[in-house]
This record gives structure tokens, sequence and C-alpha cells, in this order.
């Protein structure tokens, strides 16, 4: 079924059954290039919408579309697992075409840094949680 939550499908793809995959893990979320394809998805379109679901800076956003545009995709940032699979079902849903794949070192953005001092509190606001802490 299409519609089923759990169901990463195109999110997440070419897994390594060899590797452990925990929801946990740092992964990143890829912006796909073809997601300009859609003639109604704009780079101002794409940025409105990385700042509304993942609490993006606009000038980063507006930064990170137009390279994936013009170079085919771009890393949108890194968090656990389990937050890249609810961003990216987010924006998919908002027509914006991205991947999930598993961490790898270099790149993290300043706008997406944690608070450690705020680490082990139970905040609500996800989005902007960054890295989690996965430098």
């Amino acid at each position: 079924d299409d519609d089923n939550d759990d169901d990463y499908g195109d999110l997440e793809y070419l897994i390594d059954g060899q590797e452990s995959r925990e929801m946990e893990d740092p992964f990143h979320i890829l912006l796909m290039g073809s997601t300009f394809d859609k003639p109604k998805v704009t780079v101002s379109y794409a940025a409105s919408t990385l700042e509304y679901v993942v609490n993006m800076p606009t000038d980063e956003g507006v930064e990170l579309s137009k390279f994936a545009k013009d170079n085919g995709m771009s890393c949108l940032g890194t968090w656990p697992r389990e937050e890249c699979l609810n961003y990216g079902k987010q924006l998919q849903r908002r027509d914006l075409v991205c991947r999930v794949v598993p961490f790898c070192e270099g790149g993290q953005r300043g706008w997406q840094a944690k608070d450690m001092s705020g680490a082990g509190s139970n905040s609500n606001n996800n989005a902007g949680s960054g890295d989690g802490g996965f430098n």
C-alpha cells in the first residue's frame, strides 16, 4: 500500500542489508534536482517549503534549492534517521523530491547547531534540532 507511512520506499533505497539503520543513527536529507522538473516547483517554492518543514532560514533554502536545481542535488542537513524520514515524507507531500542517506562527515550548517545545554530536555521543537549532536 503506497499510503503506508512505514513504507519509506523512494526515500531510502539501495539499502545494504549488512548495515545497521537504527532510527537514532545520523542521516542526511538530499534535495534532488528532479524536484524542479515539475513546472509548479520553483526555487522560491522549494525554499519556502524547506523553511516551513525543517525550519531552514530562507536564504539557506534559496541557496540549497538553487544548488540542487543547477547541480542535481544538495544536502539539506543532518538529523537522526527518524527525523529525516519524517521530514522527507513531509517534503515529498509538498512535491519536493528528496532522499534519506546515511551520515558522512562534513557539511554541518550553523543554523542546525544544537544547544547541548538543553539536550536532555524534551522540547517539541524538532525542526532545527539539526545534526542531533552527531559531530
